[in-house]
């Protein structure tokens, strides 16, 4: 189990990479994005996931939006220019809502958009706050998904959307294959994946209806494979920093060892991307 400082802690300690692999000042982005036929770049692929579930969502003007796990704020930001609504982004990560916060006024939005750090799964935010709760590669950090589904719903009105997109484990792993996942996910602060046939039955017992799952794991996979190529040079560079910082965290030291196993896992079908909406009546 991780807590949620040894979560923040994470982002702290893998910025670097971000920035260095996932051009993290120009995209805000610290997911897989989405890549299909109008997609040219990472960058764009990064955007791309941002178009995909507002669409799916049907985001409108003026309707306020519950960015949940907001990291430094692109999806927040993009939305409020995008689609003119109202964001409120919120991370664990102090240093992620003064880098999102600062991003917002340089993009003319802070009108639109607010960040703090608060905890999506109690977020002491009234009741029927929200007309959109999205989640984009937030919800795997949870210890437990059934929790943060349980709040999203409370945090939405009547006829609001929750629109997720993220990554779950194949059901019924055992043996070398779910210690694989396991040393993948401890590895970015991950307690374990869901399953989505869990998430599924968690959407129904909150009260969700008309839940619609996708799976677009083609559309993440260029980015699951930049993501391996860029562990060779990696693991060079991290040998070379532990040399001079040999205290540094075991989440430093395994970050870069991520990039290697979620492609492993991938290319075993051990876990799909999947996008989710649902909707409280």
């Amino acid at each position: 189990m991780f807590s949620t400082q040894d979560i923040s802690h994470y982002y702290d300690v893998s910025e670097i990479h971000y920035r260095r692999h996932w051009r993290l000042q120009k995209s805000r982005s610290l997911h897989y994005g989405y890549w299909d036929e109008s997609t040219k770049n990472l960058h764009e692929a990064l955007l791309k996931i941002n178009q995909v579930l507002s669409g799916m969502a049907a985001i409108k003007e003026g309707e306020q939006v519950l960015d949940a796990g907001c990291g430094v704020g692109g999806s927040s930001i993009w939305l409020a220019k995008n689609k003119h609504c109202y964001a409120t982004g919120i991370t664990l990560n102090a240093r992620q809502v003064a880098r999102a916060t600062a991003s917002a006024q340089q993009e003319g939005v802070a009108d639109k958009v607010k960040f703090e750090v608060n905890n999506y799964t109690a977020t002491g935010y009234p009741a029927a706050a929200f007309d959109v709760v999205w989640a984009l590669e937030s919800v795997c950090h949870a210890p437990d998904k059934k929790v943060f589904v349980d709040e999203a719903f409370r945090l939405l009105k009547s006829g609001g959307r929750l629109i997720m997109a993220d990554l779950f484990k194949k059901e019924n792993l055992v043996g070398k294959d779910a210690a694989l996942v396991q040393r993948w996910a401890h590895g970015w602060a991950i307690a374990d994946y869901a399953t989505i046939e869990d998430l599924n039955r968690h959407l129904i017992a909150a009260g969700f209806t008309d839940i619609s799952i996708e799976n677009v794991t083609d559309a993440i996979r260029p980015s699951a494979k930049r993501l391996y190529i860029a562990y060779f040079p990696g693991v060079v560079l991290g040998f070379v920093y532990r040399l001079f910082h040999w205290k540094a965290t075991a989440f430093g030291k395994k970050n870069v060892d991520t990039a290697l196993l979620q492609y492993q896992c991938l290319k075993r079908d051990l876990w799909r991307y999947y996008i989710v909406k649902a909707k409280k009546n």
